[in-house]
């Protein structure tokens, strides 16, 4: 993993390059989010000390749901406090984690909140539950829903479009899916596999 650094700033280049595309504004303080995963990628407490530093703020999204919850959440304290020491944003999933930036898939949580979404009454719902963004999946065909159809790029922008709230892509996002986004609402994308190298 030692581009790992490298892949980090060329996906948030692209991340931003598709928000910057977009006809809507957004002050959320990321464009790219990655998603941890302990099956498909490397221990992530490895990971996030090679996070480039003096870059735009890239969102960690700590989920790690296979450990038991008071393992998880003493993994996530130390992942926090390295994330945030690299100038990167820490969104904790379906758990509430004092000193995070943001939760993710969590009723209540302070910071940034966000919450994945599939379909117009998930986004619905998540807009009157007052999210602060969305992650939309999955846009493409995924290796973490292999039997899932993807939404494709006209359902997932016609999704996008009638959303009140920031949307990211999610679900096979990288360079070249993000390109073919650019000049659609999206406001950036979450990613798993992308990041490997």
């Amino acid at each position: 993993m030692a581009d790992f650094a490298s892949r980090v700033i060329a996906l948030n280049r692209a991340a931003w390059s598709l928000r910057r595309a977009g006809p809507r504004p957004c002050t959320l303080p990321f464009a790219l989010a990655l998603f941890s995963d302990a099956q498909r990628l490397p221990p992530l407490e490895e990971l996030v000390e090679q996070l480039p530093r003096d870059t735009d703020p890239v969102a960690i999204v700590f989920r790690h749901d296979h450990l038991p919850e008071d393992q998880r959440l003493a993994v996530a304290g130390r992942v926090c406090e390295a994330v945030q020491a690299r100038g990167h944003l820490f969104i904790m999933a379906r758990a509430s984690l004092s000193g995070a930036d943001g939760h993710h898939a969590v009723p209540v949580g302070s910071g940034i909140r966000t919450t994945p979404v599939h379909n117009e009454e998930e986004i619905a719902a998540a807009t009157l539950a007052g999210a602060d963004a969305m992650f939309l999946s999955p846009v493409n065909g995924t290796a973490s829903h292999p039997a899932q159809p993807p939404l494709g790029r006209s359902r997932a922008v016609a999704l996008a479009q009638a959303a009140r709230l920031p949307v990211f892509a999610l679900g096979g996002m990288h360079e070249a899916t993000a390109a073919v986004l650019e000049g659609t609402p999206f406001q950036g994308f979450g990613a798993i596999d992308a990041f490997r190298v």
